[in-house]
């Protein structure tokens, strides 16, 4: 059992990063744009986070940051955000404790899967009220999962830092 208080170190490390990865967002690739659309760094941050921490901790992370996206960011349906990086960080959990070990080649699987799943809730939120335009939809979620990816090349690494060193030999 670890102490509460590696456990509440560990955390607010790993939400300070998240709150760099926040402002990267904003101040940052907010203001890149390919074909109009620009990068969605949001879905990739508790997907690789769950990858390293797994199920439980990694799903209780999901939920925070998707309540607060969901507090910052316009969303289809109120507690949008807070589904949809749950979702994906229980899958990227289960992902890289059954199929790829946490690293780099994980790290970008998971984040597709939660860029998936994220444009998957979008789509059908769309399709349920009765909108048009799927198909034009479906490759804006595709070119704004491909424009986010790279980001994986410095979403993983940060993770991986606190992974290792916020590791307890308890």
């Amino acid at each position: 059992m670890m102490p509460k208080s590696y456990l509440v170190f560990k955390w607010t490390v790993y939400s300070l990063a998240t709150l760099g990865f926040f402002a990267l967002q904003y101040l940052v690739l907010g203001h890149i744009q390919v074909l109009g659309l620009t990068p969605f760094l949001y879905p990739i941050l508790p997907a690789v986070a769950a990858s390293y921490e797994g199920l439980g901790r990694g799903g209780f992370f999901a939920l925070g940051v998707g309540l607060v996206c969901d507090l910052l960011l316009p969303g289809p349906f109120e507690g949008f955000f807070t589904l949809a990086f749950t979702l994906a960080a229980l899958l990227s959990a289960l992902i890289a404790e059954n199929l790829l070990s946490p690293g780099f080649l994980c790290g970008l699987a998971v984040s597709a899967v939660s860029l998936a799943v994220t444009g998957a809730l979008r789509l059908m939120v769309a399709l349920l009220s009765g909108g048009g335009y799927l198909g034009l939809m479906a490759r804006m979620i595709l070119v704004e999962a491909l424009i986010t990816l790279p980001a994986v090349i410095v979403v993983v690494p940060v993770y991986r830092l606190i992974h290792e060193r916020c590791a307890s030999e308890y």
